[in-house]
């Protein structure tokens, strides 16, 4: 127990939890725990001690900002990191009742190393939500003064629903009709609430879609691609998916779904997956980047809502998403063109072994397997010009439904010798 100077005793109610209490690691009692002041303030707090003689309880606490509590809460940071950002800490007295005896605020430097938590002190790993509902916060400029122009609303809005609407093309196979609603914000404050819901289109209920699995599965999803895409190396997505752990595991969280329901997964899911986040981080990064323009917020947090309708804040999204999973996606069709490359296309359609991943019905592009020299294959894109005709029942949309090796026809280019595109005609 170490003795801190009465100087330091202060009346506040900025260290005491009010609202959004959330344990994050429990021995006996809480260890490790969250939650907001009375002024909506982030808060972390820590077990230090037991006066078993006094019958009291020493705690830490510290109030973190929306990007600290997000670098937290998705382990990129550690506890103690957070404490050396924030510098001043407050240290609480707590009855057996949790009646709160003194509350003092100190330098870091006066609490003895051995009271202070570890290098390695890093958030234990939180069960995402079971549920499908999120809320999009609003943060900064206009939206702390509880305000925002209805075009700025608008257009996040609708940002977030393309976001979110992309991100459950990795579940197209399983036949589920997805629709996404918006709910009202609370009073006070600007924060969009969607729920997801799925109707199943299958005629056979023998099997039905397991949907506590569906909802781990999105939202490990939506997870990966707002946090942990970022902290991946560079040209991830186009070379080293297959050496990342916690991709394994989303594409394992993707099988659990389609194993549960009795349904073959194809052949190709891991390539859907990849170009599904390639996708959704796109659709992500124009919300970010439309944090740059609008005149209403700067920052959006992102969080979910559990059964009992309580919030838990994931993290937050800021302007520098883009920048930081630029060079993680995989190479869009423009920029094969540039640089130091040899660029060498078929003078005519030729003979190509293909199997379609995915599909654009209406504009005909989508990625395919082009096979060559045996069982050997290449990712590339799809150009399908199919004129006045429908792709239905084509085909291209038979490879893609039947999980099917198919002869076509085409213009191929290759890329330093690797096959990077294919263009089709119907």
């Amino acid at each position: 127990m170490f003795q801190i100077d009465k100087q330091r005793r202060v009346t506040s109610s900025f260290p005491i939890i009010s609202d959004n209490y959330k344990v994050l690691h429990f021995d006996e009692y809480p260890i490790l725990f969250s939650g907001t002041n009375r002024y909506s303030n982030k808060l972390i707090g820590s077990f230090s001690y037991e006066d078993y003689e006094n019958d009291y309880f020493r705690y830490i606490v510290i109030i973190v900002d929306d990007k600290q509590y997000s670098d937290f809460f998705n382990r990129t940071k550690s506890y103690l990191q957070i404490i050396n950002e924030v510098d001043q800490i407050y240290v609480i007295d707590k009855d057996i009742n949790d009646i709160v005896l003194e509350t003092y605020y100190l330098p870091l430097s006066e609490i003895p190393l051995e009271y202070l938590p570890s290098a390695d002190s890093f958030i234990p790993k939180q069960q995402l939500s079971s549920s499908l509902n999120f809320g999009f916060s609003l943060k900064g400029k206009l939206a702390d003064l509880h305000k925002a122009l209805v075009s700025d609303v608008s257009g996040v809005s609708q940002r977030i629903y393309s976001y979110l609407e992309e991100s459950l093309e990795a579940l197209g196979s399983l036949s589920l009709s997805p629709r996404i609603y918006s709910q009202p914000s609370v009073l006070g404050s600007y924060r969009l609430n969607f729920d997801i819901e799925f109707e199943s289109d299958r005629q056979v209920s023998l099997f039905p879609i397991d949907q506590r699995k569906l909802t781990e599965f999105i939202n490990s999803f939506l997870n990966y691609v707002a946090y942990t895409l970022p902290n991946e190396t560079d040209e991830f997505l186009q070379l080293y998916s297959e050496n990342s752990e916690k991709f394994q595991a989303l594409r394992q969280s993707l099988l659990t779904v389609y194993e549960n329901s009795n349904i073959r997964p194809s052949s190709t899911i891991s390539d859907r997956l990849i170009e599904n986040i390639n996708n959704s981080a796109n659709k992500l990064s124009e919300i970010t980047e439309y944090l740059k323009i609008n005149e209403s917020f700067n920052s959006i947090e992102v969080g979910s809502y559990d059964n009992q309708n309580d919030f838990s804040s994931i993290g937050i999204l800021t302007q520098d998403y883009k920048s930081s999973i630029q060079s993680k996606l995989l190479v869009q069709d423009e920029l094969l063109l540039l640089g130091d490359r040899e660029v060498v296309t078929d003078g005519q359609q030729s003979d190509y072994r293909i199997l379609v991943y995915q599909l654009n019905r209406y504009t005909g592009k989508g990625c395919a397997r082009l096979y060559y020299n045996g069982e050997d294959y290449s990712n590339v894109r799809l150009n399908i010009d199919r004129g006045d005709q429908e792709l239905t029942n084509s085909i291209f949309t038979k490879s893609l439904d039947e999980d099917k090796v198919v002869d076509v026809k085409g213009i191929a280019t290759k890329i330093n010798g690797v096959y990077k595109k294919l263009e089709c005609y119907l």
